[in-house]
């Protein structure tokens, strides 16, 4: 998958306290997402970081946010394709 030709997906995230009291996160829509932190603020700043190096794997550059909404299960994250925000910012400089 290119870059140009993707869209803004929706990265559901689970987090759940290990039997250590570590905090992971795992994603049912991203396969491999698998990050572990001591505390939950510590996590939230590591799940974007491991979801672009996730898609750079595969040679896609997006940009990562938290979405303002959750559920009981999952919390939300929007993988938006770097090139189409540059090109959308570039619109707003001019």
């Amino acid at each position: 998958m290119t870059t140009s030709s993707m869209k803004a997906k929706t990265v559901r995230v689970r987090i759940e306290e290990g039997k250590t009291g570590l905090f992971f996160a795992t994603s049912p829509d991203l396969k491999g997402l698998l990050a572990a932190e001591p505390t939950v603020d510590a996590l939230h700043e590591a799940i974007p970081k491991a979801i672009v190096d996730l898609y750079g794997a595969c040679g896609v550059a997006v940009v990562v946010s938290m979405l303002d909404q959750t559920d009981d299960a999952f919390q939300p994250w929007v993988a938006f394709p770097a090139d189409v925000a540059r090109r959308e910012l570039g619109k707003l400089d001019a």
